[in-house]
Formats: C-alpha cells, structure tokens, sequence
C-alpha cells in the first residue's frame, strides 16, 4: 500500500497537505496530536497509531509527516520526506514560518501528487524544472503582496497621526486665537478702570484741596486769597 497521506506543517500549523486515495478515518486529528508530540529541534521519528505508521522529518520547525500502513517500507518513506523536504525548502524557504493555515495547499499539493507518483525520487525535466520556478515566483508574489500590506498599514496608521496632529493643532490656533481676544479684552477693560480711578483719586483730591483752601482763604469764594 502506498503512502496514504501527507502534511507538511509549521510547528502545529499545517501549510500544506495531500491525500492519495479515498481513504476514511481520522487521520487529520492522528496527525495533529503527533505534530504535538514532536521533539524540539531537528529530527525523525515513527508512532504507530492503530493499524498505521506516521513518520515524521522535522527540520528548523517545519515538519513533513506521511502515513503509511505497517507493512510499508520505512526507509522508502523517510527517503521520500526528505526528498519533499529539499522541494518545499528550496520553493519556500523561511517564508513558510509566517505563512498562514494550508496557505500553499492549492499549489502544493500536486507537488507531493508528483512526487509520490515519481516515488520520492526528484525529477529534473524542463517541465519540472519550469513548475518549480513558477511556484517560487508565486511564492515571492505573495511575499511582496504581504510586505506591501503591511506597508500600506503603516502608511495609513502615520496618516491617522497626522491627521490627528493637524486636528490638535487646528484646536491650539483656535485656543489661542480665543486667548489673545480675552486677553485683549481684559486689557482694554483695565485700561478704562485705571483711567476712571484716576479720574475719581483727582476729584477727591481736587475737593480736598478746595476746602483747605476756602477754611485758610476766609470762606468758598476764597476772599483773603484772591
């Protein structure tokens, strides 16, 4: 019985699987309580799960599981993951440790169709050669696509700050314009009570005046002083 099934998954996140045939279970979940069981750091393992073998490469946090049944050959199996190893590395590279959930499933999945129907074994005519190429062509187009997101969300997030500094801005002008009219108006409002206290202070001192004079000078038409 051939391979069954494979994933190739990000620490417990799957970037990209294949299914050979029409086969039931819950391999899904099998395979997901092993990527959790897997050892930190580079390796390769085997766990038996019923009446099937998954074994596992796991290289710089990237896993590649396949399941067979019991009776298949498991070096077969470990020489096949590698050799999906060096395909999906070399198309990928560290782009896959950001990627989201079976973001290369649609265009990866036949890769590993290919593979399985070649047995593992790589195959360097033009034509895979040129399906490689697109692939991490694609792979950079999509790489540029993020990066230009997350660009133009900076972008818009120093505009949303501009913005609300020229709206802070606009509030200090007017602050500051309704300030200088208080202040002017105050001013003004001093100036006139300073001019009437003066005017008050000089007619008390003037009525003062007047009545020492007319008590000095013999009365209010000042006789002995005229």
């Amino acid at each position: 019985m051939p391979i069954l099934y494979t994933l190739i998954a990000h620490k417990a996140k799957p970037l990209a699987e294949h299914v050979n045939g029409n086969i039931e279970g819950t391999y899904g979940d099998w395979a997901k309580k092993i990527l959790a069981k897997l050892q930190d750091g580079n390796s390769q393992q085997s766990f038996r799960v019923q009446d099937y073998i998954f074994n596992c490469t796991k290289m710089d946090d990237i896993t590649y599981l396949s399941m067979t049944d019991a009776k298949f050959d498991r070096a077969a199996c470990f020489s096949f993951l590698n050799t999906l190893r060096r395909r999906f590395a070399s198309t990928y590279g560290s782009s896959a440790k950001s990627a989201v959930s079976y973001a290369y499933n649609s265009e990866f999945s036949p890769v590993i169709e290919a593979l399985l129907e070649n047995n593992g074994e790589e195959d360097d005519n033009e034509e895979n050669g040129e399906t490689d190429r697109l692939l991490r062509i694609n792979s950079k187009v999509k790489e540029l696509k993020g990066v230009m997101a997350e660009n133009i969300g900076m972008v818009l997030q120093r505009g949303e700050k501009v913005d609300l500094l020229v709206e802070k801005s606009e509030v200090l002008d007017i602050n500051a314009g309704a300030f200088r009219r208080n202040a002017t108006s105050l001013q003004r409002a001093m100036y006139w009570k300073n001019v009437k206290t003066y005017l008050a202070m000089g007619g008390l001192g003037s009525g003062f005046l007047y009545i020492v004079l007319s008590s000095v000078c013999g009365g209010m038409s000042l006789p002995y002083c005229v």
